[in-house]
């Protein structure tokens, strides 16, 4: 969070324009959490394949945004460098979240 907040503030004061990946960041866990709710048993069926497709699009266009925005020049390389490394480490969070062992309960997304 640290990383997409000073790519609205370090470079270009007052443009918010990073700030959108915070949708990608909410949208991204509710096809597989959708999935999951109806699905009973544990094997893949299309629904929950469907649903890591759809997680996969969100995540690429959580790393998209900030290069077509810097590519259009609205904001710099600096502050979509900063927004692609936000995403890395919040992705790579929940990632390690989702891989942790099931003993857990609730952890086990995959």
């Amino acid at each position: 969070m640290t990383f997409i907040i000073l790519a609205c503030a370090v470079p270009n004061p007052k443009i918010f324009y990073p700030f959108f990946v915070f949708l990608f960041y909410a949208l991204t866990i509710l096809p597989i959490f959708i999935a999951k709710r109806g699905n009973s048993d544990s094997g893949a069926t299309p629904c929950l394949e469907f649903a890591y497709f759809l997680t996969a699009g969100l995540v690429l266009s959580a790393f998209a945004l900030p290069v077509v925005l810097a590519r259009s020049d609205v904001i710099n390389w600096f502050a979509a460098s900063f927004t692609i490394l936000g995403n890395i480490i919040n992705y790579g969070t929940m990632f390690c979240y989702v891989m942790k062992d099931s003993d857990a309960g609730y952890g086990n997304m995959f």
